[in-house]
């Protein structure tokens, strides 16, 4: 009986070395493991733990079950030729069960246990392009526990090695160049008398877009004939081909391009400009029907408002009365303002909202005719153009007042009686306001940056597959998952990625 003991003690030793010890060429197998590999199985009525136990053996992956399986579970499953990930995730989903994919292990147990973290550890992430204030909102669902240090731009975040992973990811997605677009605005007032049309009549200027001109400049082979007035260079791949000096200033502005329209040669040289808009606006601008209140350029970030201000600040006095009245001095901005707000989409369009304000003062009013009565003219709208595609707002009509005084020299000085020996004369400007906003995004240059031997660590125990799939050399982010990491360092290794890349974009 002692003896039988012994060798049922023995063999139980033996089977679990067996069951402890790596299958023969296992280590092969593991290291061509991968979420994607396909695997056959079917089966009927069997045990979760055995259908785990198969899984495993075929795919190379360690299953690791957590005290939430339960042994006695049956499944029936089907599967022809399909992802192990996607194998794992039916099976546990058909046990009321979970898991979670670490390295080349897969952890099996309750929805609510994996959830808990252990083995909480700080981590520091740098952050290039994006800011960290902002980061910190996009991450606050992932984990409470984020620090921002401001003048560095880092993320100080305490977490588990299971949130941290997913925390990486997101951050590699959202640290990234952003797109910088140029703004060319240009308001122009344009002057309407009386016995002209209130503005310019933009419904024809849209439909009607071709304007002939005859000119006796000779045409060259393939360009188009000359604007009469001008002095032209012909241009083709930058070089110019020949100048040409035309007849004198016909009534079309003299500054456009005009393409030659053939098939006329016997009735004189015609030529078309498609520009319509230009030319109307060149004209006016010509014979002072139209003043440039501004034109400017700027740049800004995708997604970020951009302001064009210039305004004059006037102060005026407002006294409470009375004796010893307190004496109030108030500030009103008058000029013009221009927020505009791009958006890049996809598809190379441009989203763009324009809101324009214009002001001015109309009058003066008060007791003291000393409070200016300001006028505000403000539009606002959103419209997608392609890049390099102008933006026209017009159509705000406005009047401008005028008060001159004119006086007979010393008598109109006199009190009491001056007032007999001046004149005043009010006179009154119809205006229209046209905004051109020029969108254009900013192609720029960016040169890769190394990774830090931290971030190839940590995506070495996190994500074994990137080193083989990226290269050692690629990446978006710097990772740091040392707190007493040095910055300078971080810059030095951007610096030596930069000159070794030989100023490679992307």
């Amino acid at each position: 009986m002692q003896m039988r003991s012994y060798l049922n003690r023995n063999l139980f030793f033996v089977l679990l070395l067996v069951n402890l010890s790596p299958a023969w060429g296992q280590s092969d197998a593991w290291a061509d493991v991968s979420p994607d590999k396909l695997v056959t199985i079917n089966a009927e009525d069997a045990h979760l733990p055995s259908i785990l136990a198969i899984l495993a053996e075929r795919s190379g992956y360690n299953i690791v079950t957590g005290p939430s399986v339960n042994v006695q579970d049956k499944i029936s499953l089907h599967m022809n030729n399909v992802p192990i990930e996607q194998a794992v995730n039916l099976v546990v989903r058909a046990a009321g069960l979970s898991y979670e994919l670490v390295g080349n292990s897969f952890l099996i147990a309750s929805p609510g246990r994996l959830k808990e973290e252990v083995g909480i550890k700080s981590y520091v992430i740098p952050l290039q392009y994006a800011s960290a204030v902002d980061v910190k909102e996009l991450l606050k669902n992932l984990t409470d526990q984020i620090e921002v240090d401001a003048g560095g731009n880092k993320l100080l975040i305490n977490t588990s090695p299971k949130k941290i992973a997913e925390i990486v990811e997101i951050v590699k997605s959202v640290d990234v160049p952003v797109l910088q677009i140029r703004l060319e605005a240009r308001l122009i007032e344009v002057s309407v008398k009386d016995e002209q049309q209130l503005g310019i009549d933009w419904n024809k200027l849209a439909k009607i877009t071709t304007i002939l001109a005859e000119t006796a400049a000779p045409p060259l082979a393939g360009w188009g004939s000359l604007v009469p007035g001008m002095t032209q260079q012909l241009q083709t791949n930058g070089q110019i081909m020949q100048n040409y000096s035309a007849l004198p200033t016909g009534t079309i502005p003299s500054n456009m391009y005009f393409q030659r329209i053939t098939g006329l040669t016997d009735v004189g040289h015609f030529s078309r400009q498609l520009s319509a808009f230009d030319v109307t606006l060149d004209f006016m601008l010509k014979n002072n029907k139209a003043d440039v209140l501004a034109n400017s350029q700027v740049v800004t970030l995708n997604g970020r408002e951009a302001e064009i201000s210039m305004v004059d600040i006037v102060p005026y006095i407002l006294s409470s009365g009375g004796v010893g009245g307190q004496v109030q001095v108030q500030r009103e901005e008058v000029g013009i303002k221009l927020h505009i707000l791009p958006t890049v989409n996809s598809d190379g369009y441009i989203t763009t909202t324009v809101t324009p304000e214009v002001s001015t003062i109309f009058d003066f009013i008060g007791p003291d005719r000393n409070i200016p009565w300001v006028k505000k003219r403000i539009s606002t709208t959103t419209i997608r153009v392609h890049d390099d595609e102008s933006i026209v707002i017009a159509g705000l009509l406005g009047v401008d007042r005028k008060t001159t005084e004119s006086r007979v020299p010393l008598l109109g000085d006199l009190p009491w009686l001056g007032k007999f020996f001046r004149h005043w004369v009010t006179s009154e400007q119809k205006t229209d306001l046209i905004i051109q906003i020029t969108p254009h995004i900013v192609k720029d240059n960016y040169t890769g940056i190394l990774k830090s031997a931290t971030l190839k660590d940590l995506e070495g125990d996190y994500f074994p597959e990137s080193e083989t799939a990226h290269g050692e050399n690629s990446g978006d982010l710097n990772f740091d998952s040392n707190v007493n990491g040095n910055a300078t360092d971080a810059a030095t290794n951007a610096d030596k990625a930069a000159g070794q890349q030989g100023g490679s974009t992307k």
